[in-house]
Order: C-alpha cells, then sequence, then structure tokens
C-alpha cells in the first residue's frame, strides 16, 4: 500500500526508480549473448590420441589399454567408450550428474599426462576436450585457387588463420585438406645394403643432424653471449651431403638416396565447385557469443580478403550463426507480436484508450527490467530464455489487467482519479500478489530440476519467474500512477479521441457491438454450465483421459531436443575395407 502511495503522490520520484531499471535493462540488452541453447555442463569428455601409421589393432594394445587404466580411476567416471581405428583412437568419459566437468577435465589430464611415457614414442599427445552443446563451429572458410596446394595451404596458415586467431572470442582453428611441404627421402635399398646401412641409421642420422641445440653462455668481463650449435638444414644439398657411417667407413646420402623438396601425403580432401582447397573450420571460446563472434569474422574476412593475391578466393561456405540469428529473430520477432497482439485484444474489450495505453506501457518496462536480471544471472538470448520472455507477454498483463479494471470500477462510481487508484489498488492488491506467486510456485521447480533438462530450463524458469516480479512492481507503481494522472473525475468518455475521425469511430463502434454480443454469449455459456455441471466435468474428464492416452497409443512422440532444419545436409559415405578414400572420390 505504501509504495502505491509513494508512486501517486511523488510521481517523480517513482519515474525515477522505474527509468532505473529501464536504464539498467538496456544496458543488460545490449551485453547479453546470442547462443542457440544455454550453457550446459555436459559430463562428457573425449580424448583423441592420433598415432600415425598404427593399425586399430596396435592402437587398441600400445595406446588405448594404459589410457583406460590411467583414467579409471577418476572419481565420478560412470562409462568409458573407444572407438580406435587406423592411427585413432576417441575415448569417451561419462560422469555422473554432479560432477563439475571442469574438474574432471583437469583430473583427466592429469590421469593422462601421467602415463605418456608408457605410449609409443611417435604418438602425439593425447587431447582431452569437454563436451559442449552450443561448441559446433561458428563458420568454414574456403581458400580456393589456381595454385599449389602447398602455397594456398601456406596462404591460410600463416595469413587466414593468423588473423582470424587475435579476433575476441575466437577459440579453435583447424585447416582441413591442405598439404604441408615436406622434404621426400627416397633410398635405393641396393645400393643402401651394398654400404651395408639399414634405414633406422638414416633416420636417426637425420633426426641428429637436423637440430638446433643450445651451448651454454660465453661471459666477458662487460657482457654476457648465448650460445647455440645451429645444426638445421636450410637446403636441399646439405641433406643430400649428410654423411651416414657405416662398418669401416661412411657415405653421403646422395650416393644411395634421392631428396626432393614434395609434399605430404594428403590424407583429407577440400573442394569447392570442383577445385581443391583448404578448408578453415572456426570454433569459438565457450564463453563467447556465437552471433557477435561471426559478426566480427566476417569484418576481418573482407579485410583479409583484399590482402590476397588477385587469383585466390576466400568463402564462407558455411555460417552456423546465421541459422542461429534467423531463430533468435524469428523468436524476438514473435515476441514483439505478442505485444502488439495483446494491445489490440485489450483495445477490442477494454474500449478505453488510457487503460491499453497503461498496459500497453507496463508490458515493455517489465520485459525491459527483465533483462537487468538476465544479465546478472549470466543468461544469453536463446531459443529457451525468449521462449519464457514469449510466454510471459500473458502473465505480465494479468496483474495491471486485475488491478486497472478495479480502479475503472471505482472510477465510474464518480472517485476522485487518485483516491480511486489507491483505493482500487487496496482491494484488489493481494489478488494480484496471488496471481503473482502462481507463477513462480510453477516456474521456480522448472528452473532447479536435476539432469541434463534441468540445466537446459533454468534459464526458461527463471526468466518466467523475473519478468513475473518485475510485473507485479510495475502493477503496484506505474499502473496506479498513470491511472491516477489519466484519469478523469467524471468517468470515461469512450472514443473521444476519435470524433475527428467518423469512420473510425464507426469501425470501433461496431467492434464495440461486436464485444459486447461475445460477452452476452459468455454469459449464456456461463449460466448452461452451471445447470449442466456433471455433464460439463464429464466433457472436461473425458478430454483429459483422450489426451493422456495419446501418449502411450504412440500419436505424440518424444525427444530430447527437436531437429531443426538448417538448410543443409550431410552425407556420410563408408567405404568397404581397404579402399582409398582418395581414390574414391576422384
Amino acid at each position: 500500500m505504501k509504495v502505491t502511495e509513494l508512486a501517486i503522490k511523488r510521481p517523480a520520484a517513482m519515474t525515477m526508480v522505474i527509468m532505473f531499471f529501464i536504464v539498467l535493462g538496456l544496458f543488460g540488452y545490449q551485453r547479453l549473448g546470442s547462443d542457440l541453447f544455454p550453457q550446459t555442463n555436459v559430463p562428457f569428455i573425449t580424448i583423441v590420441t592420433t598415432y600415425q601409421g598404427a593399425g586399430a589393432k596396435e592402437m587398441e594394445s600400445q595406446v588405448v589399454d594404459p589410457i583406460e587404466e590411467a583414467v579409471s580411476a577418476v572419481a565420478g567416471l560412470k562409462r568409458t567408450t573407444t572407438t580406435a581405428s587406423e592411427g585413432m583412437a576417441i575415448t569417451v568419459l561419462e560422469f555422473t550428474m554432479d560432477v563439475d566437468p571442469n574438474t574432471a577435465a583437469m583430473d583427466v589430464q592429469k590421469a593422462v599426462d601421467s602415463i605418456m611415457y608408457k605410449l609409443p614414442k611417435d604418438t602425439d599427445k593425447p587431447v582431452v576436450q569437454k563436451f559442449n552443446i552450443n561448441d559446433q563451429p561458428v563458420m568454414t572458410v574456403v581458400l580456393s585457387g589456381d595454385r599449389p596446394l602447398t602455397y594456398i595451404n601456406r596462404i591460410a596458415k600463416d595469413t587466414v588463420k593468423q588473423q582470424l586467431e587475435a579476433i575476441p572470442g575466437v577459440g579453435k582453428i583447424t585447416l582441413v585438406g591442405g598439404q604441408e611441404r615436406e622434404i621426400d627421402v627416397q633410398v635405393d635399398r641396393n645400393k643402401m645394403e651394398g654400404y651395408g646401412i639399414s634405414i633406422n641409421q638414416v633416420v636417426n642420422r637425420l633426426r641428429l643432424e637436423n637440430i638446433n641445440m643450445p651451448a651454454g653462455s660465453l661471459k666477458q668481463p662487460t657482457t654476457d653471449f648465448t650460445v647455440r650449435l645451429l645444426g638445421e638444414y636450410k637446403s636441399l644439398s646439405e641433406i643430400e651431403d649428410t654423411r651416414i657411417p657405416f662398418p669401416g667407413g661412411d657415405a653421403a646420402l646422395k650416393e644411395f638416396a634421392t631428396v626432393r623438396d614434395s609434399a605430404a601425403e594428403a590424407t583429407q580432401l577440400t573442394r569447392l565447385d570442383g577445385r581443391r582447397a583448404v578448408a578453415i573450420i572456426i570454433q569459438k571460446q565457450s564463453d563467447a557469443s556465437i552471433v557477435d563472434t561471426a559478426d566480427k569474422l566476417s569484418k576481418q574476412l573482407e579485410q583479409i580478403e583484399k590482402q590476397l593475391p588477385k587469383d585466390l578466393s576466400l568463402v564462407v561456405a558455411l555460417n552456423n550463426a546465421e541459422f542461429i540469428s534467423d531463430s533468435l529473430t524469428d523468436t524476438k520477432r514473435t515476441l514483439l507480436e505478442g505485444v502488439l497482439m495483446t494491445g489490440v485484444v485489450l483495445m477490442f474489450f477494454l474500449r478505453e484508450w488510457r487503460s491499453v495505453f497503461t498496459v500497453m506501457l507496463a508490458i515493455p518496462t517489465s520485459i525491459i527490467s527483465t533483462f537487468l536480471m538476465m544479465y546478472f544471472a549470466g543468461f544469453s538470448f536463446n531459443i529457451l530464455s525468449l521462449t519464457g520472455l514469449t510466454l510471459c507477454v500473458g502473465i505480465l498483463v494479468d496483474d495491471s489487467i486485475v488491478i486497472l479494471e478495479n480502479i475503472h470500477r471505482h472510477r465510474m462510481k464518480g472517485k476522485d482519479p487518485e483516491k480511486a487508484a489507491i483505493e482500487g489498488r487496496y482491494e484488489i492488491g493481494m489478488a494480484a500478489v496471488a496471481i503473482t506467486m502462481q507463477d513462480i510456485v510453477v516456474f521456480v521447480p522448472i528452473a532447479f530440476m536435476t539432469g541434463m533438462v534441468g540445466q537446459f530450463f533454468r534459464q526458461f524458469g527463471l526468466t518466467v519467474v523475473f519478468a513475473a516480479l518485475f510485473s507485479l512492481f510495475v502493477s503496484f507503481t506505474l499502473t496506479p500512477m498513470l491511472s491516477a494522472k489519466l484519469g478523469k473525475k467524471e468517468g470515461v468518455q469512450l472514443f473521444n479521441v476519435f470524433n475527428r475521425f467518423p469512420r473510425l469511430k464507426n469501425m470501433l463502434a461496431r467492434s464495440s457491438s461486436l464485444a459486447g454480443r461475445i460477452v452476452d454469449s459468455y454469459k449464456q455459456l456461463l449460466v448452461w454450465s452451471l445447470g449442466h455441471r456433471r455433464l460439463v466435468v464429464g466433457a472436461v474428464a473425458a478430454a483429459v483421459i483422450i489426451s493422456l492416452a495419446l501418449i502411450p497409443l504412440g500419436a505424440i512422440g518424444s525427444e530430447f531436443i527437436a531437429n531443426p532444419d538448417q538448410s543443409n545436409f550431410t552425407v556420410d559415405i563408408e567405404l568397404p575395407p581397404g579402399i582409398s578414400p582418395k581414390s574414391s572420390i576422384t
């Protein structure tokens, strides 16, 4: 009661309070990120290990078994699944829902590091990653041209990738389809055996010769120097002149081998419009907004394209942010349409512009203020949080409508506008609180559900709760304040503002007549229902039973997440064992 009297008698002070929430709400709106789904802690961690040239059997015995044995002692581990193929093993660890994925990832990394000495020497360091449902690539960029693939790969690596990595929000960048420069040493087996040299001797000698080593420091009275031994090869001739020792002497590598400047064998293939190309797959950081990151990438790609040779083209082949941005835009448009349609319906039934203006001002005030709490709670604009706001449009109307209707009743009795606003709000205040508490009781448990469902719907439930609480505050302050200032002592004069527009006034008059007939029809239906209670209750019970029966009968399916149409498709082809993918594609 005190806050309503303060709003009516001190409108300037209460306006400043409401503007405080609106300004901070707009501040939070500008800083809220955008994602398709809320951030979730999915209890899955993957370990990817590569061992070039090893078969599936060797990967299992030499790589998979030591890793699975090491991680088996990590707390909270529920299930371990491993897929071993030629040169690669992927181990998926599933943890219980009460385990913090960040802590689990660190424990897994420590366990893997502890058994690195057990893995084969040529094994790449295992990569430990958390699974994130929003960790999909933001954008896939393709660099193509008529130049050699090694040149395109170097430009993609040294120019495109290097500049994109500096963009805030960009995480991992992967190159697919390129070829690295490689020095190819082809030995003549007969000549090599004639010298009594084995292939391992050649490999070890080249490894020892091609290295830079620190050699201590040189100290003088006034200066200190760091000394290094520079042994890395700088030309093909240096490699050819490398002396390979054998029993009784040594021989130059060029005497029994051919050294060529070549490219590594392609294990991945990327094409754009039939031309060989290099794909640049860009992922965002876990806490970055996918839409904002994509916008920054697009601007930077325009600058990079100006730096490239004219015969190279840089094309955005896939931009996942477009689908997310379009989805969020559609949801926001639905929210705006819901607010506008609410105004139309209110105008149709209330038939009084002051009440409609008050409600239409109260709804966006509550929504904008909700953005502030979403920002403080660490939420983002996603399908679920925006769906919660869309659902709130109907809820936000309830509090103000109930209070407005009662204030309107007191005004029609000829009471002073301020007195009508205070008494009208006082009489119906507890009903408005009950309406809000009912919504909170329903949606708060949704926000605190456990498991994956709870993580998804936390933002949905709390967004509705924040909006409902702000709606209650607005209905106790802004709504009675505007009613007191816009109202008239002699009651409400309908459509006076439209006197200068006869056609519009006639149309509104006809709509008023239609609304009256609808109200009369509802009264008749209500009277009939009260007179046939058993029939009404039986019909409702039958409808409930039939609705529930649709689930076990299979008429309504179920899935965790709806399968959205992103306007693209992927083709997976499995070839028979022993068939080269490269030869099949070409």
